[in-house]
């Protein structure tokens, strides 16, 4: 329905409408207001949501690209990026399964990701750093506003393919196109393209990295050692993390102690209850006799992406990204 959107009227009103909603909502970013942008113009020229998404992007308003993004059941909120930093079969959004497979078979992402260097929030890998990573009121992670408008400085990019038969549609149209539809992608990691991370970010994740890498080296193969060592680290008791998990605590020291063989799902609890990045987890999860086998067992990879991926979220937010893959903990 291009005709209906000719190209000179249709850009005065999306700069007069991009004006007037930053004005209205004292927006930083023209992609915080983005979405209203589409809404309205959906509107004014009778054309459907998607078209004026296109047609917007097509005249330069590159802003448009990280809206209405349907993943996983729900929208991924608007983001942004620096002009022409990722082409039009590039994204920075993926689904969780599609993340938790390209980590899987490939070793570059892999290793990006392994060391908790970035983690997997709202459908983006994202640099774990205050710049780009906060919580949101219920306590869950979210990217930062920063973030949201400034992707090519923080989060890792995908190519797309499409992989279902597509009949006389512009392939362009396909890939703005991520509603749901008929339409499925390949998602292939993306490795030429670097992201900055601002100086002083990687710096600080260094420090904490430092740190963590210096708690790894204080653990010993005896559960109880190291249990102490995490509780002090954490600042907490047993009764804490009881409390945390919703577990009895004297469960959790008899499971330490070796009184009672603890099950994968208990151990991994007890790393999520104290929030611990991968180098601490994995360890852990060993010196309590529950070495994930991600190979044999399907809910271990899933556990095993979670301990990688979301392991500084609250126990009811880890909950919720297992659900969908029917696992447990």
């Amino acid at each position: 329905p291009r005709i209906q959107m000719p190209a000179e009227p249709f850009r005065i009103k999306a700069k007069q409408y991009i004006a007037q909603f930053m004005r209205e909502s004292n927006a930083r970013h023209v992609v915080d207001v983005m979405e209203k942008v589409i809404t309205a113009l959906e509107v004014s020229f009778g054309v459907s949501r998607q078209a004026a998404k296109i047609r917007l992007v097509e005249l330069g308003f590159e802003e448009a690209i990280g809206t209405y993004t349907y993943l996983d059941g729900h929208y991924v909120k608007p983001h942004g990026f620096s002009k022409g930093s990722i082409k039009i079969n590039q994204t920075f959004s993926l689904s969780a399964q599609d993340a938790a497979i390209e980590r899987f078979i490939n070793p570059e992402l892999r290793a990006l990701t392994d060391s908790g260097d970035y983690l997997f929030i709202d459908n983006h890998f994202v640099y774990n750093s205050p710049l780009y990573v906060e919580r949101d009121e219920n306590g869950r992670l979210d990217l930062t506003g920063y973030a949201r408008s400034h992707m090519d400085e923080c989060c890792l990019v995908f190519d797309m393919s499409i992989t279902s038969k597509v009949d006389n549609i512009y392939h362009t149209t396909c890939f703005l196109n991520r509603e749901p539809s008929d339409i499925t992608f390949g998602i292939k990691f993306h490795n030429g393209f670097e992201n900055a991370p601002q100086e002083r970010q990687i710096q600080m994740r260094k420090k904490i990295q430092a740190e963590e890498l210096e708690i790894r080296k204080q653990m010993t193969d005896d559960p109880e050692q190291c249990m102490d060592l995490l509780l002090e680290w954490r600042k907490m008791s047993y009764t804490d993390l009881g409390l945390e998990i919703d577990r009895d605590p004297k469960t959790i020291s008899r499971t330490v102690k070796g009184e009672t063989n603890p099950k994968v799902e208990t151990a991994a609890l007890i790393c999520f209850g104290l929030n611990l990045p991968p180098v601490i987890s994995m360890k852990l999860m060993e010196v309590l006799g529950c070495k994930l086998n991600p190979m044999k067992y399907p809910n271990h990879q899933w556990i095993n992406e979670a301990l990688y991926m979301k392991y500084p979220e609250p126990i009811w937010a880890v909950r919720e990204y297992l659900e969908p893959y029917g696992v447990e903990i």
